[in-house]
C-alpha cells in the first residue's frame, strides 16, 4: 500500500509538470541525494519530517539530520506532513507468515554449502593447516551471498563460525577455546564473513536490479522504434495493447473516443465487446482522468481496471486491465513500468492524431488557395471577354443604323475574338478536370511531328499574328508515337505563353531535332525568361510569373496542361532560359518508337 501510494504521488508530479527520478542507494540516502543534486546544481531541497521514534533514529540514523550536515551551500527545507487517517507509525515489522520456497532453497543450500566447505577442509587440513579452513568458509559465504542474498548467507556465517569452532579451534569438537589468539581469530573470521556477505548481498541486488532495468529498458527501446515505424492509428494501438500484455502478462483492451461514445478499438487477446459495469468505468476514468474499475476507489465492482492515456492535451483514451490471479493487478514496479508504455503509446496516437490534422490542414489551405486562384481567375479571364462581347452586341443592337460596314466588321471580329478567348479558358478547365480525375487516356499513334507542329501554328495564327514565326524541324526525324490532339493542345498552349510574354515584333521559333533515342522539340520566344525560383513553379495550376511588376492576362493552367498531356504520352517537358539571348525556352523530348518498346518491355 505504501508502495502503491508513493507511485501515484509520483505519477501526480509528472502530471503538474515535474520530472520525478528514483536514485537506486544502498542505503546512504542522504549521502545520494546530495550527490544528485550537486549533478544538477539543485539549490533546494525539500524533505518531509519524521514521524519514526527516536529509539529509531538512534539505532538506525535519521536521514534528515543526515541530509543537513552534508547539504553543505545548498538549502534544506522540512516540511510536516499529514499522515493517513488511521494508518500506524512506520516501524520495522517482523515477517511472519513463513517464508517462500526460493528464500528457503536459499537456506538449505547454505547449509549445503558450509558442509561441504567443512569436508573439503578437514580434507586439506593434513597438508595445509585448520589456517586454510575460514578461507574455503569465507569461500562458501560469498557464494551463498552472491546467489541468494543477505539473509541465507548470514546462516552460512553462523554455520561456518561455528563448525570452524568445532572441527577446527582446539580442544577439537567443543565449542570451548582454549587459546585466546583463536579467539580473537574466530572474532575476526566472524567479523570478516558478515562485511563479505552483506558486500556480496548488495552485488546480488545491484545485479539482479540492473539486470531488470536493463531488460526493461531494451523494451521499451524496442517498442520505440516500434511506434516510429507505425503510421496509422491501428498499428499503434495494436502495438500499444501487444506490448502492455507481452511485458505485464495481463489481458488489454485500448478505448477511444468515436462518434460521441467510448469504443473498444482494439484488444490483446482480441476483445471487442465490455459489459455495462465496464463501460461505466471506462467512461468515467475518460471523463476524470482517474483510474476506476476493479482495485480502485471508483466502481471496484468492475472486471478491469481502467487508466487514463495522457498528452499535453489532456485524456485521449482509456487503457483497460484484466488478469485471472486474485488481488491487485500491478505491482509498484510494474505500475511505473505501465506509466512508461501507456506515455509511450499516447504520444504515438498523439502524433497519428496530429499527422492526420495537419494532412487535413494542408489539404483545406491547398483547396483554399486554389479557390481563391480559380475566382481571381474567373473573375479577370472570364468577366474580360464578356464584357468585350457584351459591348460591342450592345453597341451592333443600339447603333446599327449609324455605324459603317467597316465599323460592324471590327465589332463583330472582336465578338468572335473575345468569344475564342473564352472558349480557351473553358477548355483548359475542361482539360485540367480530366487530368486531377485521371481521366485522360492517350489514344497513342504514330504520327508525323511536322504535321503535328504544323496544326498547332495554324490554330495559333491569330494569336501570333503580331510575332515572326520560325520553324527549324530536322528532315529526318521519325514519327513519334503521339496523341495528335492532346499533342497539338500541349503546343497550342506554350505558343500561347510565348506571345504573352514575348514583345509585339519578336520572334517566335520552333526548333526539333533528334539526341539518340529522343525526339526533342523547343519552342523559343525572346521575351523576359522565366525567373530561376520560378522555373518549376510555373507548371503549378494557377500559377503566372510576375515579370516587372506586372502579371500577365491568363488562367494559369496552360502550361500545367502541357506539362500533364506530355508526360500522359510519355514525354517529358522542361522549362529554361536562352543562353544566345534572352527570353525562355521550353523543351518537349519523346522516347523514339524503338526507345518505347524498350521501356514497355521493361516495364
Amino acid at each position: 500500500m505504501e508502495r502503491d501510494r508513493v507511485a501515484d504521488t509520483l505519477r501526480l508530479a509528472e502530471r503538474l509538470g515535474a520530472e520525478t527520478v528514483t536514485i537506486p542507494s544502498q542505503g546512504r540516502i542522504a549521502e545520494d541525494i546530495v550527490g544528485f543534486a550537486q549533478e544538477r546544481n539543485v539549490t533546494h531541497v525539500v524533505i518531509g519530517k519524521s514521524a519514526r521514534s527516536r529509539w529509531f533514529e538512534v539505532l538506525h540514523g535519521s536521514v534528515v539530520h543526515d541530509l543537513v550536515r552534508r547539504s553543505g551551500p545548498i538549502s534544506v527545507h522540512v516540511v510536516a506532513g499529514e499522515g493517513v487517517e488511521g494508518e500506524p507509525v512506520p516501524r520495522k515489522t517482523v515477517r511472519t507468515a513463513p517464508p517462500s520456497r526460493p528464500e528457503s532453497l536459499g537456506y538449505f543450500v547454505s547449509l549445503v554449502a558450509v558442509a561441504c566447505a567443512l569436508g573439503l577442509g578437514l580434507l586439506v587440513q593434513p597438508w595445509l593447516g585448520h589456517e586454510s579452513a575460514d578461507l574455503i568458509f569465507l569461500t562458501a559465504v560469498v557464494a551463498v551471498a552472491v546467489r541468494f542474498g543477505l539473509y541465507p548467507s548470514l546462516l552460512a556465517v553462523v554455520a561456518s563460525s561455528l563448525s570452524y569452532n568445532f572441527f577446527f579451534l582446539p580442544p577439537l569438537y567443543t565449542f570451548t577455546i582454549a587459546d585466546p589468539t583463536n579467539v580473537v581469530a574466530l572474532f575476526f573470521f566472524t567479523l570478516v564473513a558478515v562485511l563479505v556477505s552483506n558486500l556480496g548481498a548488495r552485488v546480488r541486488v545491484d545485479a539482479v536490479i540492473s539486470r531488470a532495468q536493463a531488460r526493461a529498458t531494451e523494451a521499451l527501446y524496442g517498442f520505440s522504434r516500434k511506434l516510429a515505424g507505425c503510421g496509422t492509428l491501428d498499428d499503434v494501438l495494436w502495438a500499444t495493447a501487444y506490448q502492455i500484455a507481452l511485458m505485464l502478462k495481463l489481458r488489454v483492451v485500448v478505448l477511444l473516443p468515436e462518434a460521441q461514445q467510448l469504443t473498444v478499438m482494439v484488444g490483446y487477446p482480441p476483445e471487442d465487446m465490455l459489459d455495462e459495469a465496464d463501460l461505466a468505468a471506462a467512461k468515467w476514468t475518460f471523463d476524470h482522468g482517474q483510474a476506476a474499475g476493479r482495485g480502485a476507489d471508483t466502481l471496484p465492482g468492475a472486471k478491469r481496471l481502467f487508466l487514463p492515456l495522457r498528452t499535453g492535451r489532456g485524456v485521449i483514451g482509456v487503457v483497460g486491465l484484466d488478469a485471472d490471479k486474485p488481488g491487485p493487478l500491478l505491482t509498484p514496479d510494474q505500475r511505473r513500468l505501465l506509466d512508461a508504455l501507456m506515455d509511450q503509446g499516447a504520444l504515438a496516437i498523439e502524433r497519428v492524431h496530429l499527422v492526420a490534422d495537419l494532412d487535413r490542414a494542408r489539404l483545406a489551405a491547398a483547396t483554399d488557395r486554389l479557390r481563391q486562384a480559380l475566382l481571381t481567375s474567373i473573375s479577370h479571364d472570364l468577366k474580360t471577354p464578356l464584357a468585350s462581347v457584351l459591348g460591342a452586341a450592345t453597341t451592333l443592337r443600339d447603333l446599327r443604323a449609324d455605324l459603317g460596314e467597316d465599323a460592324k466588321g471590327e465589332l463583330v471580329s472582336t465578338i468572335i475574338d473575345e468569344s475564342e478567348r473564352l472558349n480557351r479558358f473553358i477548355a483548359n478547365l475542361l482539360d485540367m478536370t480530366r487530368l486531377e480525375s485521371g481521366a485522360v487516356a492517350p489514344n497513342l499513334a504514330l504520327n508525323d511531328l511536322s504535321e503535328v507542329v504544323g496544326t498547332a501554328l495554324e490554330r495559333a495564327g491569330k494569336i501570333l499574328v503580331g510575332h515572326r514565326v520560325e520553324v527549324a524541324l530536322a528532315p529526318d526525324l521519325p514519327p513519334l508515337a503521339l496523341d495528335a490532339v492532346l499533342m497539338e493542345q500541349a503546343l497550342f498552349n506554350l505558343l500561347d505563353n510565348a506571345a504573352k510574354y514575348a514583345p509585339v515584333g519578336t520572334t517566335v521559333r520552333v526548333e526539333g531535332w533528334q539526341a539518340n533515342a529522343r525526339v526533342c522539340l523547343q519552342v523559343l520566344d525572346e521575351g523576359e525568361g522565366i525567373p530561376p525560383s520560378d522555373q518549376e513553379a510555373i507548371f503549378d495550376k494557377f500559377y503566372r510569373a510576375r515579370k516587372s511588376d506586372h502579371v500577365q492576362a491568363g488562367t494559369g493552367l496552360g502550361l500545367a496542361i502541357s506539362r500533364g498531356f506530355v508526360e500522359a504520352m510519355g514525354g517529358r517537358l522542361d522549362a529554361g532560359n536562352r543562353t544566345d539571348r534572352s527570353g525562355a525556352v521550353f523543351t518537349l523530348s519523346f522516347p523514339t518508337p524503338a526507345d518505347r518498346r524498350v521501356l514497355d518491355t521493361a516495364a
